[in-house]
């Protein structure tokens, strides 16, 4: 299986040229969610992989993509699906196991929310992460281990409607067997204090936020 490919969308871009730069040069396969091809237009790089009823990409970057090579794939724009989660599932036809996202975040709330939910859809097949350069934004349904830097701030909220039992060791506040439940923000604002990590749900689905940097 494939390993990892990367999904520019049609969000905000908050993050740094150089930290797009530097994810550009850490992977092959490039992929874009309509106006998400604006961004790499940008950055110079065309998708490998275009997806999306086109309602937001000019013609002018259009035609840029499929003039240096990329797969453009169209679909109408009455649709159940959004662009996003077209794109998650193309890629995970395509053998992906691993996709970050870019541009996820913004003002757009209601797409940040969207996005969630497609990666919540796919998460047993497609461990997808919304990445920029302060925050890391994904869910765990099983177990994670991780390396990290000591400080960070980690929240972690219940996602999906199912009873979320977590574990956490490397935290300032370790948790083992935890109920993460609505309405009782037991997992805002933690800590890490080793330099691996690890996340465990015997239930349910944790969201969580990871901040990068320290504010």
């Amino acid at each position: 299986m494939k390993t990892k490919a990367l999904l520019f969308v049609g969000g905000q871009y908050i993050s740094t040229m150089e930290f797009y730069f530097r994810k550009l040069n850490e992977t092959s396969f490039v992929s874009a969610a309509d106006s998400g091809a604006e961004m790499l237009k940008s950055l110079g790089r065309h998708p490998d992989l275009l997806v999306g009823d086109m309602d937001s990409v000019s013609q002018e970057t259009l035609q840029w993509c499929r003039g240096r090579g990329s797969l453009v794939l169209i679909y109408p724009p009455e649709k159940d699906d959004t662009d996003t989660q077209i794109a998650l599932q193309a890629l995970e036809e395509r053998g992906f196991s691993n996709v970050e996202i870019f541009g996820a975040t913004g003002l757009r709330l209601d797409h940040f929310m969207g996005t969630l939910a497609s990666i919540y859809g796919l998460r047993h097949t497609l461990k997808a992460t919304i990445i920029e350069e302060n925050v890391e934004i994904g869910m765990v349904s099983r177990e994670m281990t991780l390396f990290v830097n000591r400080g960070e701030i980690w929240s972690l909220f219940p996602y999906g409607g199912q009873q979320t039992i977590v574990s956490l060791e490397g935290f300032k506040f370790p948790l083992t067997d935890a109920s993460l439940d609505y309405g009782k923000p037991l997992g805002v604002s933690n800590e890490t204090v080793d330099e691996e990590i690890q996340i465990s749900c015997k239930g349910g689905t944790a969201l969580y936020f990871r901040w990068l940097k320290r504010y």
